[in-house]
């Protein structure tokens, strides 16, 4: 095609063809066949429209040919050697996603072992205060962040987001390696958490935009591996790295490793940009994005019922997290080392579970699997309250606590994703910001309301009470269609 506009040029210059003409119609045909197309290069095709149909279908054909031949000059070629297939592209953009994720969670926890030495060589003399200001300060900010991230996503692209988010996690993790004061650890843990909730609402709105409703249930699985797994991992790296290395080194490299990863996701996302599926969810305009999407977002029974398990979910997690360390000293005379062997038994049922869920949630019902987490998570505290028959019943407890996070977090965001398609609420990136405020409120509110009913009650009172929660739950979401 780009051959007939060489004209009879084409016969003596044979490379005349490749060029001008064809570097015109090579940029205009990746900026119309590229999903997330840039605005310079989609104006002007938005201003020939109007001319007239007969120049915008030549148009049109020229630029095929052009696209074409970056394939090898086959015009019937529908794949090419400068971009990846849409399957491919969509298995990047779960590698992508996983890394991203492995990678948040990695820094969030590879300075457990030595966070108490680390503040205590900073001289607080209230030590059980500053832990908690510490820990705190993670969940509050991802919280506050979190609607944030969702505006900013939708202002930019996913793509964007879990780019610039993973940048500013480097940013915040070499902050550690500076910090000589404890607020400046608290402002580091806080930009952590705001550089989290980045990562998820753009990391999770990158596959909902770019896996359809059959297979968006195990992209999601698969990714979520990423966290577990960075999970699992950043306790042992980070104690072996402070070790060998120091605070300052490791908090160096690790930042690296995180910019690093930024410019590797620019560039592969630059050489094969994700391609966006359409499941009937037509995007509002810019004024009711912000203001009637949010508004039937919020007002949307399903969704909230989803976001509420979530909420539910978390507040186990987060009571059972600082009781089981006391229950586990106290009661069972277990060391520090063997304890942290024991709460990896969750994580490790997280991981194997999360792609096995996301699997099952594209050949049954969603809501059934997320109102099945919930009943898992009621039964793994009734176990917590059964641990005076011996440590095999903690052992349950923890394994099926990992079972009930890894189906609940593949199930529940994969169902978000669809309920946003059915009822046309806009962008994914707000239902997203949503849950991943649950999710912290969760962890906030669970150890809060617990650890009061265990010292008023007991500690199997704390528990069973966020358990409790879960099974009032589940009826609810589990008559959800979609």
């Amino acid at each position: 095609r780009c051959g007939r506009l060489a004209g009879p040029h084409r016969s003596r210059h044979p490379n005349a063809m490749r060029r001008t003409p064809c570097l015109f119609f090579f940029i205009i045909g990746v900026s119309s066949s590229t999903p997330w197309r840039c605005d310079a290069l989609k104006s002007p095709l938005s201003v020939l429209r109007p001319v007239g149909r007969p120049l915008l279908s030549k148009l049109d054909d020229a630029v095929d040919g052009a696209v074409s031949m970056r394939g090898g000059g086959n015009p019937q070629s529908s794949t090419n050697t400068g971009s990846l297939s849409q399957g491919k592209r969509r298995q990047l953009v779960v590698v992508l996603v996983a890394t991203a994720l492995f990678n948040d969670m990695l820094q969030l926890t590879m300075l457990l072992p030595i966070i108490h030495t680390l503040i205590t060589s900073l001289g607080i003399k209230n030590k059980e205060v500053a832990l908690g200001l510490f820990f705190a300060s993670k969940d509050i900010c991802q919280m506050g962040f979190a609607p944030i991230a969702g505006v900013l996503t939708s202002k930019t692209s996913s793509n964007t987001a879990l780019i610039a988010s993973t940048a500013g996690l480097g940013a915040a993790t070499f902050v550690f390696a500076e910090a000589t004061t404890f607020w400046q650890l608290l402002l580091a843990r806080g930009a952590q958490g705001a550089a989290s909730a980045a990562v998820m609402c753009g990391g999770l709105s990158l596959i909902a935009e770019t896996h359809p409703q059959e297979i968006r249930g195990r992209a999601m699985g698969l990714a979520q591996t990423g966290l577990a797994l960075g999970l699992l991992c950043g306790p042992l790296i980070g104690g072996l790295m402070f070790e060998r290395l120091g605070r300052v080194k490791t908090f160096r490299l690790a930042a690296g490793i995180l910019l690093a990863n930024a410019i590797a996701m620019m560039a592969l996302m630059g050489v094969s940009p994700p391609e966006k599926t359409t499941d009937g969810n037509e995007k509002p305009t810019q004024k009711e994005s912000l203001a009637i999407s949010s508004k039937r977002l919020l007002t949307n029974r399903d969704i909230l019922a989803v976001t509420f398990s979530t909420l539910a979910i978390h507040a186990v997690v987060g009571v059972i997290k600082p009781i089981s360390q006391v229950v586990l000293d106290a009661e069972f005379g277990i060391s520090m080392v063997k304890r942290s062997f024991i709460i990896s038994i969750a994580t490790v049922s997280y991981f194997v579970t999360a792609p096995m869920s996301g699997w099952l949630s594209d050949h049954m019902s969603r809501s059934h699997l997320v109102a099945s987490s919930l009943v898992i998570m009621s039964i793994s505290s009734v176990f917590f309250a059964l641990r005076n028959l011996g440590i095999w019943a903690f052992y349950v407890c923890v394994g099926l606590l990992g079972v009930a996070l890894g189906v609940q977090k593949s199930s529940s965001q994969t169902l978000l994703a669809d309920l946003v398609d059915k009822h046309n609420l806009g962008e994914y990136s707000f239902v997203y910001a949503l849950s991943d405020i649950a999710d912290s409120l969760g962890l906030i509110l669970g150890p809060v309301i617990g650890l009061w009913l265990s010292q008023v009650f007991s500690y199997s009172t704390g528990v069973l009470s966020m358990g409790m929660l879960c099974l009032l739950v589940a009826p609810v979401v589990m008559r959800i269609k979609y």
